[in-house]
């Protein structure tokens, strides 16, 4: 197949601003046959098809969630509608990107040249920086449960022209073909926040299949180098919740392990921090292990989504 056909689900909360750029920049990509796919995720303000659709200048569709469904499951939305009509590939991508105009050729490209491939990712850079890289691969450890991202920061020389191979993709912007969601299946919506597309990419090369990146493929991811900090309570919360159901998954010898880390980092915010937020942090470690014990998915204790 020569042309396939390309579906762009786009994720959409409450950024306007970053989505409207992202679209602008999707209406100048120069492979012909895709449509753009946003899923309003329970965002509060309604999304208009034309509006899209003029932004990206062709037809657009928005698939509505009456509540925020979480990043699987508010991408799941997407994959479905995509697949039902008729793509053969479908690319996951944030709302806070933009994209170089021939990115979505070289990533149908590498796919087309191998059909062992089924997931490729571009190279991602910061937006405020854009020769450094934010993303270019990334290891997966299974006996600690760890992900690294090892050029995360350089600035990339563009040097290398080659596929690489990795563990896998970051779903900021993820290609999957039609074969490869078939074998691996969608998303899991267990996870709400954080490790969806580690544990996919995982589960895809269970299933026989690769995960590269394409490094002529290039994007920009609007997220600062300097940004810093901590994570919030809620952050921390999905984050440690989604780690031990990765685990569990792919990497249970690795449990007392990020116990023991976990039990350290409470530790240090009891004692040593100076973070105003540091007993909402202790509680919010605390939610995550028993949720996950109990078997809860979903959104997490509300106290989390409000105001410290």
């Amino acid at each position: 197949m020569s042309d396939p056909k390309v579906s762009i689900v786009i994720l959409h909360l409450d950024n306007r601003e970053a989505l409207e750029g992202c679209l602008r920049s999707c209406r100048a990509i120069r492979y012909h046959n895709h449509e753009v796919i946003v899923v309003q995720n329970g965002s509060r303000v309604p999304l208009d098809p034309g509006d899209v659709g003029c932004l990206v200048g062709r037809r657009a569709s928005v698939v509505k969630s009456p509540f925020n469904a979480g990043y699987a499951g508010g991408n799941n939305l997407g994959i479905r509608v995509a697949l039902a009509q008729g793509a053969e590939y479908v690319l996951l991508m944030n709302d806070d990107t933009e994209v170089d105009p021939g990115f979505l050729d070289a990533l149908v490209q590498a796919v087309e040249r191998l059909p062992r491939i089924g997931a490729v990712g571009p190279k991602i850079y910061y937006f405020d920086q854009p020769t450094r890289l934010w993303f270019a691969g990334g290891g997966f450890d299974p006996r600690t449960c760890q992900v690294v991202a090892p050029r995360a920061d350089e600035l990339d020389d563009g040097a290398e022209t080659a596929l690489t191979p990795t563990d896998w993709l970051t779903g900021c912007c993820l290609l999957m073909t039609r074969q490869a969601l078939e074998r691996a299946g969608l998303l899991d919506e267990r996870f709400f926040l954080y490790w969806e597309d580690v544990d996919w990419c995982l589960r895809l090369r269970a299933s026989g299949l690769q995960s590269v990146v394409e490094p002529s493929a290039r994007i920009w991811h609007k997220i600062s180098l300097s940004a810093g900090g901590t994570d919030s309570p809620l952050k921390a919360y999905h984050k440690t919740r989604s780690h031990l159901l990765l685990a569990h998954l792919h990497a249970p010898r690795s449990f007392p392990t990020l116990l023991e880390g976990l039990l350290r980092d409470i530790a240090w915010l009891l004692v040593k921090s100076s973070d105003r937020e540091r007993f909402r942090k202790v509680r919010a470690y605390v939610a995550a292990v028993k949720d996950y014990a109990r078997g809860r998915t979903g959104r997490g204790p509300e106290w989390l989504w409000q105001d410290g």
